[in-house]
């Protein structure tokens, strides 16, 4: 989930948190750096409160599989009388099943899950966790940081708010007003006591500790993933003898050391993906130079933005959409977080390349009308205080110059001087620059640890997993060679493999996970284009009603011809089992037939791969289907041609009783209907 936020801090408008200006003195830890606090500030109470969890009814669960709680601990342990504030977690119960329900033995040593963001809500991590393998053997804690959701969150209409001032034509001018929009979740904040300075790194990390004491544990696994990562390099430092064994997975080096090269590590596995491509010759084959085009696509819709007229509503006030070159680099850029979608990713990129040398509006329409709002899945305001203090602002205007030089199309994209300097500046007149260095330095530590990384990551790729190494005098880089972002928890084996490490920390690896757990991407190639999709989505922008009358349409032509062509199919049977097959509705019984035969292959074989193609990613559906359906879209013609060869036959056959004449002018009619309607919708091969 660090994608979200480092591409928002590439655009400029992430590091604007603004609090109440007061100094911060932390003292330093001798080895560390670290700052100490008073033992007795961990927590405010001892006490533990049961709650209904907040995600009942959302999320599918059944009684007992999922608890949750609250504890309360102090907003900023730095500043002496801070006020108290609760923070919310979730308990998953281990199963003691594996996957095919055979008993298995429940273990006593618990795991703390570290979430990413930083500023995801509880309940993605709890639907998405909730049947882990993981949790076949082991108890997993999840809890939801401060300032987030139920744990105390604030600013939660961030990205609601005004949406009339969200809207520029101007690149730049859209980054500034998401400072404006920290500027105001700074003053809200501020009106109502939140000490912003209290959001940062190592008070997560202490609330971690919190929670451990709270629940009475001596020791407890960790696992971290992306923003976790970084707060996990945090708990080595401030809780180290509470932690039995970790994995850190898509790894953020706590002082943030190159992490903010989002141009270089995204042209890396561009680099990666067109190299793969090239060596399929399916791939070569269907998107020759497809590298320097996609390429000249961004910097072409950098240089003309889409300006879209979209029906005024809450999401656009003034009937007005603005779509940047953010838009065409970063949807692949989120493609390559999950492996599972990276068959997919040529294809979209090639649609990606088609819709901007095309000026296809209808796509970006879509694009623009997607309720990808996330409400309430994201604190914005709790992000961007981390950020400003964990060095992320400041790490990104120092890597920028020479961003711009090694990926200037890409850097252009992401990021603007101008703007990531106000950003910077904002942070430090609101009182909240960039904290102590030296607390962030590098960790040095014996702890068991397992670093993991995809090697397919593009926000947090294997460099920065090689680079934070040196200080682990325990621990083993492990590198999944096809897997993207966070393998340890998309892979199905990934749970096996963490359970494996927890049960022995000391013992070798289990590496079958590693190299059997998942294959090398077979590229969608060549793909079947069609813009239903992204039609039926700015026609439901307009009115949803309109879209009634297509579904009226295909809905009835489809019930006719599969009933015709069950008919046909089951007349035909039974005329073969009674030695009776001629006949002198011959003609017009097998033209309908065909007919009907045509049709329902089409309606299944497109619904058939448009299944297939959300199982890869949902997004392949704003571009088109897996190649094959081309093949399938053929029936369509070929059904309107039976059709209508049908259709008069039927009509005149002389000697056929009325209703069959009748019912064989249905189905042809209905073959016609369906051939119409494939192609109004742009369903046919041509």
């Amino acid at each position: 989930m660090l994608c979200r936020i480092l591409l928002a801090l590439s655009a400029g408008f992430a590091s604007a948190a603004l609090a109440q200006e007061a100094p911060v003195t932390p003292s330093a830890d001798a080895d560390a750096g670290t700052p100490t606090i008073d033992e007795t500030e961990w927590l405010r109470s001892a006490r533990v409160d049961t709650v209904i969890c907040p995600f009942r009814g959302t999320i599918d669960y059944k009684p007992g599989e999922i608890e949750c709680g609250l504890i309360e601990v102090p907003e900023n342990r730095e500043q002496p009388g801070s006020r108290t504030i609760e923070l919310n977690y979730a308990r998953i119960r281990a199963k003691g099943k594996d996957k095919d329900g055979e008993e298995i033995a429940a273990r006593d040593d618990p795991v703390i899950y570290l979430t990413g963001g930083p500023g995801v809500s509880i309940d993605y991590y709890v639907n998405r966790l909730k049947d882990h393998r993981l949790v076949e053997q082991r108890d997993l804690y999840i809890l939801e940081q401060r300032g987030i959701g139920h744990s105390s969150g604030f600013c939660p209409f961030f990205s609601t708010r005004n949406r009339a001032a969200w809207i520029k034509p101007d690149y730049i001018e859209a980054q500034r007003a998401q400072l404006a929009a920290m500027q105001a979740c700074a003053r809200s904040a501020a009106a109502q006591g939140v000490d912003l300075r209290g959001y940062n790194t190592f008070e997560n990390a202490r609330d971690v500790r919190a929670l451990r004491t709270a629940l009475g544990f001596e020791r407890w696994n960790v696992w971290g993933i992306s923003y976790g990562s970084a707060l996990g390099q945090a708990v080595l430092k401030v809780d180290p003898e509470g932690i039995k064994a970790m994995v850190l997975d898509g790894i953020v080096p706590i002082d943030i050391a190159d992490l903010m090269r989002v141009s270089r590590w995204y042209a890396r596995d561009l680099d990666k993906l067109f190299a793969a491509c090239a060596l399929q010759p399916a791939c070569a084959s269907a998107y020759p130079d497809q590298q320097r085009r996609y390429l000249a696509a961004i910097d072409s819709v950098h240089t003309q933005p889409f300006a879209l007229t979209v029906t005024a509503g809450e999401r656009y006030p003034d009937g007005k959409a603005y779509m940047f070159a953010d838009v065409v680099a970063g949807i692949p850029f989120m493609l390559l977080y999950e492996q599972k979608q990276h068959p997919a990713i040529p294809a979209i990129i090639e649609g990606l390349i088609r819709a901007v040398e095309m000026r296809d509006e209808a796509l970006f329409k879509a694009i623009a009308t997607a309720d990808g709002d996330d409400i309430g899945s994201m604190s914005e305001g709790m992000a961007m205080a981390v950020q400003c203090q964990d060095g992320y602002a400041d790490q990104l205007v120092a890597s920028l110059a020479s961003e711009q030089i090694e990926q200037p199309v890409l850097a252009a994209v992401f990021a603007n001087p101008a703007v990531n300097a106000d950003a910077v500046e904002l942070c430090a007149q609101a009182g909240m620059p960039r904290r102590d260095p030296a607390a962030y330095a590098p960790v040095q530590s014996d702890v068991p640890i397992v670093i993991a990384n995809g090697a397919w990551d593009p926000v947090t790729p294997p460099p920065l997993a090689e680079y934070i190494m040196p200080g682990l005098g325990n621990g083993r880089l492990v590198e999944f060679p096809h897997a993207g972002h966070g393998p340890t928890r998309s892979l199905e084996c990934g749970g096996v493999f963490l359970n494996s490490f927890f049960d022995d920390p000391a013992a070798p690896l289990d590496m079958d996970c590693v190299t059997d757990g998942e294959k090398a991407a077979v590229f969608v190639a060549p793909y079947f284009a069609t813009t239903a999709v992204p039609r039926a989505a700015v026609l439901a922008d307009i009115d949803k009603k309109k879209l009634l009358p297509h579904a009226i349409w295909i809905g009835v032509s489809a019930f006719v011809v599969v009933l015709g062509f069950f008919v046909s199919v089951s007349g035909w049977s039974a005329r073969v089992l009674n030695g009776t097959t001629r006949g002198h509705a011959l003609g017009a019984r097998w033209l309908s037939g065909l007919a009907a035969f045509a049709a329902v292959g089409h309606l299944a074989g497109i619904g058939i791969a448009a299944a297939m193609t959300y199982q890869i990613t949902p997004v392949m559906l704003l571009f088109g289907l897996v190649g094959w359906a081309k093949w399938v879209a053929w029936l369509a013609p070929l059904a309107g041609v039976l059709g209508m060869l049908a259709l008069p036959v039927a009509l005149t056959s002389r000697g056929v009783p009325r209703a069959s004449r009748i019912g064989f002018s249905l189905v042809a009619m209905a073959a016609i209907s369906v051939a119409a309607f494939a192609w109004w919708w742009n369903l046919w091969p041509l």
